[in-house]
């Protein structure tokens, strides 16, 4: 019992980070230079442990629903000739919870998270009619994603939206096209900095120090594109490592996780795309993350000379006729 209360304030107080599960599908794919997208969506996480699923209470009797809005910002620019990009997500969170029969609730800043990523093999740096004329080829990308504790965070509090530490994550992304297929693996880490102010148990308690070694995965996408506006994936992702200790003292809690699900995504013009993902836990040891995880998002596509170049198609259609 000892152990479940002190592993009950790892879990509610790390910090709810969108966007650090399993990598989405197409997230790798070659965009033309200039291109920028604006997306808004929401998140629903229901889970014992925290969103990306860092601490977990192997017990029934815990449930925890995370309602996360997020706006997500991206650029794509020239880097030694191959495409790169930028992006920054900004998440609000609230938090309601059921534990061993306590209820709470807490709304917040969660932790804003930058991404910049390039293409190593592939991915040419095209300007968008160069790109509308490019088949899609081999690609190999990195990306370094940064959560920085920006969120709403207090060393007294039991909930927090925020996590009051650092996490960096690298990860290669392989993306193969085979005809209408796309067959994408990403391998990733985690790493994450100390939390020298975790909540202690008692009120009157001082803050413990939290320490948490690093995850490492696997994500694997299968994409079939139906046409242009219209494709599908099926998605798997696994994961193992995540042991911490509290104030020194390890807590033997390293995590072996594996998960599926699917996305369907809907592009009714050039400039506006929908879509809805779904991963639940498939299976693992006694500390891997239960529940699952559903997202519906929107996305703008804006910039890189798109509309001028889709407007002077258009007239030559027209003059044509």
């Amino acid at each position: 019992m000892k152990k479940l209360y002190s592993t009950l304030f790892f879990l509610i107080t790390i910090q709810i980070a969108v966007g650090q599960n399993a990598t989405e599908a197409k997230i790798y794919q070659n965009y033309p230079l200039g291109m920028q997208m604006l997306q808004g969506g929401y998140l629903l996480q229901t889970t014992n442990s925290t969103i990306d699923g860092a601490i977990t209470i192997p017990n029934r009797d815990i449930d925890i629903d995370a309602h996360i809005g997020y706006v997500r910002y991206a650029n794509f620019f020239n880097v030694a000739g191959r495409t790169a990009g930028v992006q920054v997500m900004i998440p609000y969170v609230n938090i309601d919870a059921n534990i061993l029969g306590y209820n709470a609730n807490k709304s917040g800043m969660g932790d804003v998270m930058v991404v910049l990523g390039t293409n190593i093999i592939g991915g040419d740096a095209l300007s968008f009619p160069k790109f509308m004329q490019t088949k899609k080829q081999l690609a190999l990308a990195w990306s370094l994603a940064v959560t920085m504790p920006t969120g709403s965070y207090s060393e007294t509090q039991l909930l927090n939206p925020g996590g009051n530490r650092w996490q960096f994550r690298p990860e290669i992304a392989l993306t193969v096209p085979v005809d209408n297929w796309d067959f994408e693996a990403y391998v990733n880490a985690k790493f994450f900095t100390r939390n020298n102010a975790l909540p202690n148990l008692l009120p009157s308690g001082n803050p413990s120090v939290l320490d948490q070694k690093a995850f490492y995965g696997l994500t694997l996408h299968a994409v079939y594109n139906f046409n242009q506006k219209f494709w599908i994936s099926a998605d798997a992702a696994g994961r193992t490592g995540g042991e911490t200790k509290k104030d020194g003292i390890g807590q033997d809690d390293a995590q072996s996780v594996t998960g599926v699900g699917g996305t369907f995504n809907y592009s009714p013009s050039l400039f506006h795309q929908f879509g809805i993902n779904y991963i639940t836990a498939a299976g693992g040891n006694e500390y891997a993350p239960n529940g699952s995880l559903f997202t519906v998002k929107y996305t703008y596509v804006f910039g890189g000379g798109m509309k001028k170049t889709m407007q002077a198609l258009k007239n030559q259609n027209q003059n044509n006729q």
